[in-house]
């Protein structure tokens, strides 16, 4: 960071215009607030989310971003659609913030000036959508982002309804049966629409791919990140991690997409609830060399099971679809690729690191009853072996 010497004298435009400077260099709104907390605290967190809603008000961005922009406004509170406002964003954010918060002037000032650094050392990002400074006089009539169909609404929940209902049970048996339905309706769907769409599909071009950020929370961001990865490769998704950020970026399809945060969402919560049941067992077992080891080991055994059922699920829909599928998702892949290598042509790839050798046989033994959707866990070893 630099020195105080560098900290503008009026921290709330100098807050304001690192902002604006970032979200025209690739970040959205989420990306910021996600990034001050992770590298500083949740109060200082709602300084930038102040800041992001004078920048909606100056910009007016419900009303002028993208579509896929106006819905992070509004699930960060700054937007509410149901009256057409903009909650906050005022030209005098740090005193405003510091009377919310309580704070002592000096210890505000300190506060905001590191809001400040991190916004000012924070690197240009690759766009996923259209930056404010190219931004139409209005959004009204402007089309999604995602130019193929996305996933059905009404799929989509009952996905996420059954998936819920197997982190909530108690009874093996039972997860299964709930999460084999979910990954069927949701493969179909998949399967369905990539089929639809290489129907309508014009040569030459790439339409449907599209990228995404997911933010993940500390502890065990890394660990977390080489989860994600696993389940994104399988199902034909790219994906990278910006430790430094605090988010993976996906691209992909919008279904694959969907299926990706969906099958993470909750076997993170199965691994985690995996990883609580061993730890409770032995206490001596609860350290964080353990749990790395176990999330890591975790997904490097799902992804085996992910990859098998994966398998199986096209050997099912070629039978149904006959030859003319095997063209279609090679040329999914295809597009993928090229995406992801127009964005990232410079990524890197990191070396594993080494493991607590008890937390990653942990690992391994609970990825084999997690349930992935494919109609049964594999069956607990016996005490013999």
């Amino acid at each position: 960071m630099g020195p105080s010497s560098h900290i503008p004298s009026n921290l709330s435009d100098g807050i304001t215009a690192a902002l604006s400077s970032l979200l025209d260099r690739g970040w959205q709104p989420a990306d910021v607030v996600h990034l001050v907390r992770r590298h500083l605290t949740q109060r200082a967190s709602r300084l930038a989310l102040a800041a992001v809603a004078q920048h909606s008000r100056t910009t007016d961005a419900p009303h002028r971003a993208p579509l896929a922009w106006v819905a992070q406004l509004e699930a960060l509170g700054v937007y509410q659609r149901s009256d057409d406002r903009i909650v906050g964003g005022h030209p005098d954010i740090v005193p405003r913030w510091a009377k919310a918060e309580k704070l002592h002037p000096d210890d505000a000032h300190d506060e905001a000036a590191e809001v400040y650094r991190v916004l000012a050392v924070a690197p240009s990002l690759e766009p996923i959508g259209t930056p404010p400074q190219q931004w139409g006089a209005t959004n009204i009539g402007l089309a999604a982002d995602t130019p193929l169909p996305d996933v059905d609404d009404k799929v989509l929940r009952t996905i996420r309804a059954l998936l819920a209902k197997a982190e909530g049970t108690e009874f093996e048996a039972e997860a299964d049966a709930f999460t084999a339905k979910a990954q069927e309706l949701m493969t179909r769907h998949s399967i369905d629409l990539a089929m639809l769409a290489a129907a309508a599909h014009s040569p030459g071009g790439t339409p449907g791919v599209v990228a995404k950020r997911i933010h993940l929370e500390s502890p065990y961001a890394d660990e977390k990140s080489a989860f994600l990865a696993t389940i994104a490769e399988v199902n034909g998704v790219k994906c990278v991690w910006s430790q430094w950020c605090g988010f993976n970026t996906l691209i992909g399809f919008p279904i694959d997409l969907q299926l990706t945060e969906v099958l993470f969402t909750s076997l993170l919560v199965q691994a985690t609830q995996a990883s609580n049941v061993a730890t409770a067992r032995d206490r001596r077992l609860s350290t964080p060399s353990f749990k790395r080891a176990f999330i890591v080991s975790y997904a490097d055994r799902i992804a085996e099971r992910l990859h098998e059922a994966h398998t199986h699920t096209n050997a099912q829909a070629t039978a149904h679809y006959g030859s003319a599928l095997a063209p279609v998702l090679a040329s999914k892949q295809e597009a993928v690729d090229a995406a992801f290598h127009a964005a990232f042509p410079d990524v890197t790839y990191a070396r594993q690191r080494s493991y607590n050798a008890a937390g990653w046989w942990a690992g391994r033994a609970a990825a084999d009853r997690a349930d992935l959707g494919t109609g049964a866990a594999l069956p607990r070893p016996s005490k013999g072996g």
